[in-house]
């Protein structure tokens, strides 16, 4: 332990301290002797001029010394420049204190009568003040100090003794003072050495937990990575899947927003006759064969993506004449799939129907181009197969089914038309039910039933999403308290668009339909989807998602792994728990498990609560629960049913259990 006459040798803090204090030292100082200097009489003592100007002489010296300590940077924390600094800043007070030292006995004991009475008290009560200070200013270095403080106090004070009664009183009170003063100086530089101890080893626990801080992101992103890898990859082929596909154009976009992106939709011929007549097995490696001869002639920029089945999107950016690159992937891709295979021992030659369209040209959104390729290619399947065709308006019979459906959706909002059915998620551990999902329905007068993934994906295109889902999330609020009046203590899940959680207005919104219904917020879970992750509105959903939280309201990651995989962001969003894709549960072995053990994993460390959807067997079931996932969904357990049909049921399916 630091005493004050074993101070502590090497400490680059106590100097960085002790010479940020310097500065107003020295103004003092030099405040002091400027005060001095017109309570004594020196225009007729040379010697007093002389103690002036060399004090002041000291102070410009030790302010040049202050200014090069701070103009140093960080050099002074070299043990060698340490010594320099501490020795100068030493030097500066041993100097300092002997003039004033010089001063008190030239003015006491040889010349007291050069100055009042007045006078002599108030350069007694300058030197007083003056080591008051230093007990703060000085405890830094506690040796230097002390000196200081001695040279201030002590020969004034040995210099008293030798007069009168009333100069000893003052003299022995010097002393005291004196001893009050080094004990004073003590206290102040240990509990300075203490704290300046503890901000480094806060600095140093810092810098660790940093360290620490830095591997684990390092960890999570490298995760967060091969995850994006995998739900972006198709398992067979090695290819994108659609979703990377979709990723790698949006990426391109950004890049480039003004360029020009043609789409090949290609599906196979014939394949589905390799399938019946040989196995499925031979027909995963023919798509892996293909899928490497159509590869090996795409253009450089060109990116193939497995669609699904038997089916690919080849996009090719534009660099030149659209009809030129148009001709020349059309000519090379039918030649590599026009090469004979020989799987199982067998000859197999195939064909292709190429449909393409051209971003932006046909349309706005690269989904829509992928879709209007689609329409060419399954003309050519109609009409003989085996061509490349462009796609043309009057394959938009589609279309125009949309732009009807467009118009009656916004009079089947809030109508009879639409209605919504609800679907049980159980707990994967007791079979218990724990909650039902509000799914949204159509029956068209003339259409017939509608299918969700056309008129919800009808509705975002159309600025009708928001309109839907507040119908939708009001609707089902009102059903839950039902069924809870009727004893069934099931929580409601509804999902929610992106563009509702985008607007400022939303959580009041659903303050309103929850006081409306009664439907208690603990009762309620939201559902996203990953597009929540995107940079271009995740601080405005952040906001919404955190007032939602703040009422009660759990909120949940729909179609887990198939969109954005940002596990890394899932701190900055106060989720309460992730809904596992059921193309992952529908194929549980290879990269699909895979993908599901990590999410299970990295959701852990979150503290998110993992439901798996489309379970469909009790193999399935079996192994989402020995994997750790809470909470199942699917039609094993239970399909979609009405309400009335809840409020008439008094048990799940025994097959839940």
């Amino acid at each position: 332990m630091p005493t004050l006459f074993h101070p502590v040798p090497y400490h680059p803090h106590l100097l960085r301290q002790a010479y940020r204090t310097l500065g107003p030292m020295l103004l003092v100082n030099l405040a002091c002797v400027i005060g001095t200097s017109f309570l004594l009489d020196i225009a007729n003592h040379p010697l007093l001029s002389g103690w002036v100007v060399m004090h002041v002489t000291v102070i410009l010296i030790r302010g040049g010394s202050w200014a090069r300590f701070h103009q140093d940077k960080r050099n002074w924390r070299r043990k060698s420049d340490y010594q320099f600094w501490k020795a100068s800043y030493a030097a500066g007070l041993l100097v300092s204190g002997s003039l004033w030292s010089a001063l008190a006995v030239y003015l006491f004991a040889k010349h007291p009568e050069i100055a009042s009475v007045e006078a002599q008290y108030a350069v007694l009560i300058i030197l007083s003040a003056l080591a008051g200070g230093a007990t703060g200013v000085t405890s830094s270095f506690a040796r230097a100090g002390s000196v200081y403080i001695g040279l201030l106090l002590l020969p004034a004070s040995l210099t008293l003794l030798t007069h009168d009664d009333t100069h000893r009183t003052l003299g022995l009170l010097g002393l005291i003072f004196l001893g009050v003063m080094l004990v004073t100086l003590r206290g102040n530089h240990r509990l300075l050495v203490r704290n300046l101890t503890l901000e480094d080893r806060n600095l140093s626990l810092i810098k660790q937990l940093s360290e620490v801080n830095q591997v684990l992101e390092a960890k999570v992103s490298e995760r967060t990575e091969r995850l994006a890898r995998l739900a972006h990859t198709d398992k067979l082929t090695g290819l994108f899947n659609r979703y990377g596909l979709f990723d790698w154009h949006q990426k391109r976009i950004e890049a480039e927003p003004h360029t020009r992106t043609v789409v090949f939709f290609l599906d196979l011929d014939r394949f589905k006759q390799v399938n019946d007549a040989l196995s499925h097995e031979a027909g995963d490696k023919v798509l892996t064969a293909i899928a490497q001869q159509i590869e090996s002639v795409a253009p450089p920029q060109a990116k193939l993506a497995r669609w699904g089945g038997d089916e690919f999107v080849l996009a090719c950016p534009v660099t030149g004449d659209v009809n030129a690159l148009v001709d020349a992937v059309s000519e090379g891709v039918s030649r590599a799939v026009d090469i004979p295979l020989n799987i199982e021992g067998t000859d197999l030659k195939l064909g292709v129907s190429i449909g393409w369209a051209c971003h932006p040209d046909h349309d706005k959104t690269f989904s829509d181009i992928v879709h209007a390729a689609d329409l060419a290619a399954t003309e050519v399947k109609r009409s003989g197969r085996g061509r490349t065709l462009a796609f043309d308006e009057t394959f938009a019979e589609s279309l125009r089914r949309r732009f009807n459906l467009s118009r009656a959706l916004s009079e089947a909002i809030g109508s009879d038309a639409l209605y919504v059915a609800y679907q049980p998620i159980i707990c994967a551990r007791t079979g218990a039910l724990l909650s039902y999902e509000a799914l949204c329905r159509w029956d068209h007068p003339e259409l017939g039933t509608i299918r969700p993934d056309e008129f919800i994906r009808l509705a975002e295109d159309t600025d009708r999403i928001v309109a839907l889902g507040n119908w939708v999330l009001e609707r089902a609020c009102a059903d839950a308290v039902q069924w809870r009046r009727q004893g069934i203590a099931a929580k409601v899940a509804v999902n929610v668009s992106v563009k509702q959680l985008t607007l400022d207005t939303f959580a009041l919104h659903l303050v309103s339909i929850l006081s409306r219904t009664g439907l208690s917020p603990a009762c309620l879970e939201i559902e996203v989807t990953e597009s929540v992750f995107d940079d271009g509105h995740i601080e405005q959903v952040s906001h919404t998602i955190k007032h939602l939280k703040a009422l009660g309201v759990h909120i949940h990651i729909d179609d887990f792994g198939t969109g954005y995989s940002s596990l890394s962001r899932l701190r900055h969003l106060n989720v309460s728990g992730i809904k596992i894709d059921q193309s992952f549960v529908a194929d549980l072995s290879g990269q699909s498990r895979v993908i599901i053990e990590s999410t299970i994993l990295i959701a852990r460390a979150f503290g998110l609560t993992i439901v798996a959807e489309g379970v469909e067997s009790d193999e399935q079931r079996d192994l989402l629960r020995t994997l750790g996932v809470d909470q199942l969904q699917g039609y094993l357990l239970g399909r979609p049913q009405r309400l009335g049909n809840i409020l008439g049921a008094d048990t799940l399916s025994e097959t839940a259990a």
